[in-house]
């Protein structure tokens, strides 16, 4: 009877919907408890080959719509051809679900910040901020070396309120919407906008395309990401979520992308982040300033463990979910 009822009714009108959930749900635990390492993921190598592109056609000193031109036709050179070849091969793949699989897995590999972010919480107690430092290097855009304590600290908390948002909420969300091309591509974009970053005085023109278009695409995921950090304060969190966080005074079109994600962290976590950061390009030290959020005093590794905590379960909340939806709808058919 059971037989009977599965396989003509679950399996014929929600067979597709299932697989894609347990391809999703094996993803996010196989980025969780296997993730690559740093040197061996692939979209390392998709950053280097963007920043390789940005240094032959990206021109500072020309003019703007030069500048713009350059921008938006190397990111169409870098994510329209590789979109259409995964494309095509996962619609001849004999076994697509495997393919499909493996992009996700791909796609979450900041997954493996967890742990290296606990690394930095022991070498900062233990002194050893230089190991602090070639922990955070790989991560990050902006030169480490110049960081002291706190800007270990801040680094760090910042960069795993964010993770997460291109990472499992947008992989989710977009896998969910358009598949695995969709989900690659999205993330292509997100790499593009982290090796020419918009705040950047050599990129503030040429990346100024996909950095506008990365805070349409992330507003959802970004939201939904706040809403599962926020509801864990209760009361504050909701608050925050909706206070101003960015002043009048402040060109908005400077600022990073996740500066609204930076305020919320400060807020909640009752610190300070944002403020200066230092680049090295071409043997040359270049420093922008950024905006800070004053919400409490600097930070140390006790915050870092606090917001290790704090994305932790968010994560696990939107793991779970993953998982409960398909249990519920299937439950629902058979009601």
């Amino acid at each position: 009877m059971v037989n009977q009822l599965f396989n003509p009714q679950l399996l014929s009108q929600d067979g597709g919907l299932l697989q894609s959930c347990c391809i999703l749900f094996c993803a996010l635990i196989l980025a969780r408890f296997a993730p690559i390492p740093r040197d061996l993921q692939p979209l390392l190598w998709f950053n280097r080959l963007a920043t390789l592109i940005a240094v032959k056609v990206n021109h500072p000193e020309r003019a703007v719509s030069q500048q713009l031109i350059a921008g938006i036709l190397a990111t169409l050179i870098l994510i329209v051809p590789s979109g259409i070849i995964v494309s095509f091969l996962l619609s001849l793949a004999a076994y697509p679900w495997f393919f499909e699989l493996i992009i996700l897995y791909f796609c979450l590999c900041d997954s493996a910040f967890k742990p290296v972010a606990q690394k930095v919480v022991d070498a900062i107690k233990t002194g050893n901020k230089q190991q602090a430092k070639q922990l955070l290097a790989p991560w990050v855009r902006q030169n480490t070396q110049a960081l002291s304590e706190v800007g270990l600290s801040k680094t760090t908390i910042e960069k795993l309120f964010t993770t997460p948002i291109y990472g499992t909420l947008a992989t989710i969300l977009f896998f969910s919407i358009g598949g695995a091309t969709m989900t690659l591509v999205v993330r292509m974009l997100r790499q593009l906008q982290h090796c020419w970053p918009p705040y950047h005085p050599h990129f503030y023109i040429f990346s100024s395309f996909v950095g506008q278009l990365n805070r349409v695409i992330f507003f959802i995921p970004t939201l939904l990401w706040h809403c599962s950090i926020a509801i864990q304060f209760g009361q504050l969190g909701i608050k925050s979520i909706f206070s101003q966080p960015i002043s009048t005074t402040v060109n908005k079109d400077q600022l990073n992308n996740h500066y609204t994600s930076y305020a919320l962290a400060a807020k909640l976590l009752k610190i300070e982040l944002g403020g200066p950061q230092q680049f090295i390009e071409n043997g040359n030290t270049i420093r922008v300033d950024l905006p800070k959020v004053k919400s409490g005093p600097l930070p140390d590794h006790r915050h870092i463990s606090q917001a290790i905590t704090v994305t932790h379960t968010a994560n696990l909340f939107w793991i779970s979910l993953t998982l409960l939806l398909p249990l519920i709808w299937t439950g629902l058919r058979f009601i």
